[in-house]
């Protein structure tokens, strides 16, 4: 089953929206966290320094303790002993210090019920205390939470008397209470930057989606063979290159396909024209109105003829496709070049030709498909056979970081109207063939990075290959 595919719009905007959700609560967690630490941190710390001074000296049920207070008391009595405290004594003067029973009777101080918040908070505490099941005589410390309130206590067994415990105890409720209004005002923020950024991400993603669209749809339009180009602008560097690589792809697109359009209509031309000729002698033969064997001769040749010309049109399909079954390999191009011109001896010698070779002494070494240099080769010299009057000179050559080849025929100059078209396919000059031979050396050249030139005057015409220099492999 394929998954369901989202728009860049609803992915990125989920994306960051989550991210920054995760980010935030991330937050949230640390603050909680560190909060809650240094509220627990700061009452535990209170209530040892108060146990450990009640250690080195208690207090008693008449309440001396509170009316001579001394340096150790300083902690858990209304007035601090610096003028400059620690940051955690700040709350000692809310360590509040009780002794009770066993049965969590108030012992001390004396609880007269007159209404003060101080007594109540007390009873209330002990009562919360009592309530929570707790045991004085196997408890240390703890944390009791009782309706609004939060404490922190220190219980420790009362020195003076068996059975007895002093307890000590922080209300932190303030601080939680705090806290939680912090929470909420930091979840207040957290919602409201969260929808202004998911509001502005959408804003930017909209301005970078709205281009791709365009261009998605001027992609449609190529694949529909709608072949114009795009003139609107855009502000972003990439989009705007991408536009541009787009255009000049159509460009050629366009032109790819106005060539193909008339390659094929020539191709069917020049087919037609030797499939008419060998339709006419065989109707002819059939009704006996031409000779048999002029008739066969001319059915030959016009077979022939038809063979090489689809031959052609085939090697050029598959050197426009870049086909992969290239046998590529070293060789030296001044073999490949004289062993082509051999196989043509019988032709120049039958023409009184003369082939004239200027190879330099050592190999011109070069990475290639052996049958695509013969074939280059093949056309070029074919070509120079029939326009040459008494010589044909071959040259092949390593001139500084280029491979040059040059086929020369001393024959008659190439028309200046023919000259700018002689490469273009089925164009065909003065005792021209199918006009397919030279635009296929040129694709072969061109495959390999290289390009063709032809000179041409009233000395002869030159055809001249030049190779960039490969490292040898």
């Amino acid at each position: 089953m394929k998954n369901s595919k989202k728009s860049l719009k609803i992915r990125l905007l989920t994306t960051i929206t989550l991210l920054l959700a995760a980010v935030f609560a991330f937050i949230y967690l640390v603050f909680n966290f560190f909060f809650t630490q240094y509220i627990e941190t700061t009452a535990d710390s209170l209530l040892v320094e108060a146990r450990q001074n009640y250690i080195e000296r208690p207090f008693d049920g008449d309440k001396k303790a509170e009316q001579e207070p001394t340096a150790s008391d300083a902690a858990i009595t209304d007035e601090p002993h610096d003028k400059n405290p620690e940051p955690h004594t700040a709350f000692a003067s809310s360590v509040q210090k009780t002794i009770i029973s066993d049965d969590f009777e108030i012992l001390f101080p004396q609880v007269q019920f007159s209404g003060f918040s101080d007594e109540d908070a007390l009873t209330n505490f002990v009562s919360g205390l009592k309530s929570s099941d707790i045991k004085l005589a196997r408890t240390a410390d703890g944390k009791l939470e009782l309706e609004d309130n939060l404490y922190y206590y220190a219980i420790a067994p009362n020195i003076e008397e068996e059975g007895t415990y002093a307890v000590f105890f922080l209300n932190m409720s303030d601080l939680y209470i705090f806290e939680q209004t912090l929470n909420q005002i930091l979840l207040i923020i957290m919602l409201i930057g969260l929808v202004t950024i998911a509001t502005i991400t959408y804003l930017i993603v909209s301005k970078i989606t709205k281009p791709l669209q365009t261009l998605a749809h001027f992609a449609n339009e190529i694949g529909e063979g709608n072949y114009q180009t795009i003139d609107e602008e855009f502000v972003d560097l990439e989009l705007h290159e991408l536009k541009t690589t787009m255009n000049e792809t159509t460009k050629k697109l366009k032109l790819y396909d106005a060539d193909q359009r008339t390659f094929f209509q020539n191709a069917s031309h020049e087919l037609r024209t030797p499939l008419q000729i060998i339709k006419t002698n065989a109707e002819g033969i059939e009704v006996g109105i031409i000779d048999d064997k002029k008739g066969a001769i001319a059915i030959k040749k016009e077979t022939d003829k038809l063979g090489t010309l689809v031959e052609d049109i085939l090697y050029l399909s598959r050197l426009e496709t870049r086909s992969s079954d290239r046998m590529m390999v070293t060789n030296d191009l001044r073999e490949t070049l004289a062993y082509t011109a051999e196989r043509y001896a019988s032709v120049s010698d039958r023409n009184n030709l003369r082939v004239q070779f200027d190879f330099q002494k050592d190999p011109v070494l070069f990475h290639y498909d052996e049958k695509d240099f013969e074939r280059a080769f093949q056309n070029l010299i074919s070509n120079a056979l029939r326009y040459a009057e008494n010589i044909i000179h071959l040259g092949c050559r390593q001139i500084d970081n280029r491979i040059m080849i040059t086929i020369h025929n001393d024959g008659e100059p190439i028309s200046k109207a023919d000259l700018p078209h002689i490469f273009d396919r089925f164009y065909k000059g003065n005792k021209g063939v199918h006009g397919i031979g030279l635009s296929i050396v040129q694709s072969i050249v061109q495959s390999y990075g290289g390009r063709i030139e032809v000179m041409s005057s009233a000395k002869g015409t030159t055809f001249t290959i030049i190779l960039p220099q490969q490292p040898i492999q």
